[in-house]
């Protein structure tokens, strides 16, 4: 095995400290919004609504991004595991370039919030490479470069012969689009959030988990705190990842996608840009860089996920679990072996899911107006949440968007309970 000495751990809780630790709910209290979740979505939302000047509090089960923040992949692009074309034969082209739209807006706010932490968060600005080594794959990337370059996206086709002065590794098509991409490490992201949440006033509370929430007679929202206290407010928000299916619906496919993060790299032969990379076939792969030159491979998905081994996201180490670890180390040096010692550092999997359009949940039920739910899971999730906190923002003050029916929890496809 190449990763004997491997870290198996979330890189990003393993190479940063806790930048700052939140007391748990030791007494009842009151607000106008609850947040309910430890990740970024709910981090994004809180900091939204106390910058909005609303009397915001957010309830963390565990300790802030340690939930499935702490095994998110930090990768963003505007298109995420499938195409802009694939989504245009979900929902139509005109929603489908409403959502890259958003996308590519969120991906600007992203960066300017990064911008403004004090400890910064591993945020860079990268292009994107979508590539297909079989002609069936090609002939879905050739309309995929057609859709960017209609929309007006700065895009490039390769083809075998071009690919092969740029990339090291075979590719029988490609579409390379510039400046659609980023890496940010999402544990310092939730922390600066935080940080700004409670800079405008937001009120945190981490290892208080919300067991019940009800709406009471009086018209308000009680939530129940593992703390045995409570918190009431006018209104609650459920961001707690894969969790909130359980409320409103949506999710269609759960699976375990594998991921491993390399010491940092002298230098990127045979990588133009570097570039975050997504394979069109199966199985799945995808490639980044970190800020300080780490390289960061994951895929392989399995329907798999052992519950016991759930620390943090971590598993057993089973052989098959080890195998596909081996492998992402195995296709990383095949795929670049012009860069010297790729070194595995850390490995991690995460339990990660989506909805069948692959888009997100976010909004109300229709007979609910106190509850609202944001699921922004699967390859976007970071982007999603950015839009979310912005979309409920708005919901909650009464200004009504379109781009809100797009992602309801009530929209067509809705998985019944």
């Amino acid at each position: 095995s190449m990763i004997k000495n491997t870290v198996h751990a979330s890189a990003w809780t393993s190479l940063t400290p806790a930048p700052a630790q939140y007391r748990w709910l030791d007494e009842d209290t009151a607000c106008e919004v609850a947040v309910v979740g430890g990740g970024i979505a709910a981090a994004m939302i809180a900091m939204r609504f106390a910058e909005a000047g609303i009397d915001t509090v957010l309830l963390s089960d565990s300790p802030l991004g340690y939930g499935s923040t702490a095994v998110s992949s930090g990768i963003m692009t505007l298109s995420g595991e499938e195409t802009l074309t694939c989504l245009a034969e979900k929902i139509g082209p005109e929603r489908a370039m409403t959502a890259a739209h958003l996308l590519a807006e969120a991906l600007d706010n992203v960066e300017n919030l990064c911008g403004s932490f004090q400890n910064g968060c591993g945020f860079r600005r990268m292009d994107s490479l979508r590539y297909a080594t079989e002609s069936e794959g090609s002939a879905v990337l050739r309309r995929e470069y057609s859709l960017r370059l209609h929309n007006g996206m700065d895009v490039e086709l390769l083809d075998a012969d071009t690919a092969s002065e740029q990339f090291t590794f075979p590719m029988s098509a490609g579409v390379y689009t510039k400046n659609t991409a980023a890496q940010v490490d999402p544990y310092r992201m939730v922390h600066g959030l935080a940080g700004l949440a409670v800079g405008k006033g937001a009120r945190i509370f981490e290892n208080t988990g919300a067991e019940t929430i009800e709406q009471t007679e009086e018209g308000t929202v009680l939530v129940e705190c593992s703390t045995g206290h409570t918190v009431t407010a006018g209104y609650v928000v459920m961001a707690t990842g894969l969790d909130v299916s359980r409320h409103c619906g949506g999710l269609d496919d759960v699976r375990t996608t594998y991921m491993a993060l390399t010491e940092p790299v002298d230098g990127f032969a045979g990588w133009r840009g570097p570039c975050v990379i997504h394979r069109e076939e199966e199985p799945r792969l995808y490639l980044s860089v970190t800020e300080d030159n780490r390289i960061l491979i994951g895929g392989l998905d399995s329907a798999f996920m052992d519950e016991k081994g759930r620390v943090a996201g971590l598993l057993d180490m089973t052989p098959a679990v080890e195998k596909r670890f081996d492998s992402l180390a195995y296709i990383l040096r095949d795929m670049f072996p012009a860069i010297p010692n790729i070194t595995v550092e850390y490995v991690f999997a995460a339990k990660d899911g989506t909805t069948k359009d692959r888009l997100p949940v976010i909004g109300r039920l229709p007979d609910c107006s106190q509850i609202a739910y944001a699921m922004c899971c699967g390859d976007n999730g970071i982007l999603y949440a950015e839009a979310a906190g912005r979309l409920l923002l708005q919901q909650y003050q009464g200004i009504d968007d379109h781009e809100l029916g797009l992602f309801s929890p009530h929209r067509e496809w809705r998985v019944k309970r």
